[in-house]
């Protein structure tokens, strides 16, 4: 089978790639938004001007300087003249607040923040402590001649955290050479060109735009983007930028399958679309009825893209093949290989180094866990057929999946028990079959005083709107069973999916709302 990697040598970093791409096609367009464009040249010089910026803020090798803003050719400035001084980037989930904020920034404890107008009082109500400056008063005009040195590709670039399982959210460790490398692998598997732009409407603070950047400078595409997704504005966007490909997770997919047929001539340049989960429904409608194929890929932050399907070779539903350089074991409870076919662990290996993270800022004890004998354990149950391909199960690991967002669900029992009136607090996936991810449901344990209005509003001024449940079940304190040992919640034991007790909340609270006005 054809093996995607690049050559040793090759990916050195995001800045050596932007370097590079600076000396041979300064005048190309690198990004689009609708109210402008930077051709490379014009990117680099903007990068070089806020370097001095944060230079001048006291930033210098090594520090951390977190970032908390809506996608914008700014944050993506930023995030380039922070590597530039060798500095380490935090890249802030813009949606977090309140407890989960403080923990991130707390952990990562950054020399200073950079934040659009809408998040600084965000940070301040958590850290008011901490240095911070706006987005928009960085500099891109400062002229300057100075060379900044290049970071070496095991140097560690960012930190990206995800959720924890038995405990708070943890850093990961990405250093300068996985970006490239995964970025080579992105292009090779998509078959990048200078024809393609590829439109962009996850969040910034995802491992995926810190590889789909470097993909285009690498292959001399573009990078169009909005703020955020819309299902109302996408197609009206594609054709704006001419894209011929863009990335989503399923729940955008099926959103837009929703909106009916794109326009005819959104299918004619439109090329692919690469995606995880896919919903059956965007198979049928992309692909059968529209024409237009759909690549399936896996990856986590550890490691963003050990499989893909490629036009090549691919089987709908798989989540891909080993294609990206990676080895791949499926093994049961015991670290046994188990046969073809039958359900596992995924373990995964890199041929090269620093295409893995590092492991967990200040975890030492969750990097052993995780990363031994040069496999990572992915906490993901797959199989894997007799022709090599990979077909994702469900989650070892306590965590959830909404919205391509994961979450702790540690993290979130943690701030629902801290609700007015909640004794005790169990998070639950609940299979949401239109995006082929989860909605969450909380059981809760309560006191007599409990108030599911004020839980509600608790829930939304504490929580990122994703972490919001979606159900709420109220069960007597005596069906919460902890185990020996770890006091662990057996959640197995506590009543599953939507049941004839389940309130939905959303829905609640809106007729509640409505009947209040």
């Amino acid at each position: 089978m054809t093996d995607f990697s690049p050559a040793p040598g090759t990916f050195r970093g995001p800045l050596h790639d932007l370097a590079l791409a600076e000396s041979t096609s300064p005048d190309r367009r690198l990004l689009a938004w609708r109210d402008g464009e930077l051709s490379v040249a014009r990117f680099a010089a903007a990068v070089r001007s806020v370097a001095l910026e944060l230079r001048d803020h006291g930033v210098v090798a090594g520090s951390r300087v977190a970032v908390m803003a809506a996608n914008s050719h700014r944050l993506l400035v930023a995030t380039y003249a922070i590597w530039t001084l060798g500095a380490v980037e935090v890249s802030v989930n813009s949606e977090l607040k309140g407890p989960l904020l403080k923990h991130v920034l707390d952990d990562s404890d950054p020399a200073l923040l950079l934040a659009d107008d809408l998040f600084i009082p965000v940070v301040r109500s958590v850290r008011p402590d901490l240095e911070t400056l706006r987005l928009d008063d960085l500099r891109h005009d400062r002229g300057t001649s100075e060379t900044f040195r290049l970071a070496g590709d095991d140097a560690l670039a960012s930190l990206l955290y995800t959720s924890g399982t038995t405990g708070p959210s943890k850093g990961v460790m990405i250093p300068h050479g996985y970006y490239s490398y995964f970025a080579s692998v992105l292009g090779t598997a998509l078959n990048l060109g200078e024809s393609d732009t590829c439109y962009f409407t996850l969040p910034f603070f995802h491992v995926d735009a810190h590889i789909a950047l470097p993909a285009c400078l690498r292959w001399g595409s573009s990078l169009a983007f909005a703020s955020r997704f819309s299902v109302s504005s996408f197609w009206e966007d594609v054709t704006h930028f001419d894209a011929s490909w863009f990335g989503a997770v399923g729940s955008m997919l099926s959103a837009l399958v929703s909106r009916g047929r794109p326009p005819q001539r959104v299918l004619d340049r439109l090329r692919l679309i690469v995606a995880a989960p896919v919903p059956q429904e965007a198979f049928a409608n992309f692909e059968d009825a529209w024409g237009v194929p759909i690549l399936q890929m896996y990856g986590q932050t550890e490691a963003n893209g050990p499989l893909y399907s490629t036009l090549a070779r691919r089987r709908r539903g798989a989540a891909g093949w080993p294609c990206a350089g990676f080895d791949v074991k499926v093994v049961d409870d015991s670290g046994v290989p188990a046969p073809r076919g039958q359900a596992g662990e995924l373990l995964i290996r890199p041929s090269s180094a620093n295409a893995l993270a590092q492991g967990y800022w200040r975890r030492a004890d969750a990097t052993a866990a995780a990363f031994a004998d040069g496999w990572y354990r992915t906490g993901d149950l797959v199989r894997q057929d007799e022709d090599g391909f990979v077909w994702y199960v469900g989650r070892k690991k306590d965590s959830l999946r909404r919205r391509g967002e994961n979450i702790s669900a540690f993290e979130l029992e943690s701030v629902l028990s801290a609700a007015p009136g909640v004794r005790t607090a169990a998070a639950l996936a609940v299979r949401d079959e239109l995006g082929g991810e989860d909605d969450i449901k909380a059981v809760l344990a309560v006191a007599p005083e409990f108030d599911l209005t004020v839980f509600g509003d608790y829930c939304r001024s504490s929580l990122p709107r994703f972490a919001v449940p979606r159900f709420v079940e109220i069960v007597d304190e005596s069906r919460i069973v902890r185990g020996p040992g770890t006091g662990a919640i057996q959640k197995h034991l506590l009543p599953q999916g939507v049941t004839g007790a389940t309130i939905d909340l959303e829905v609640t609270l809106a007729i509640r709302q409505k009947g209040n006005q």
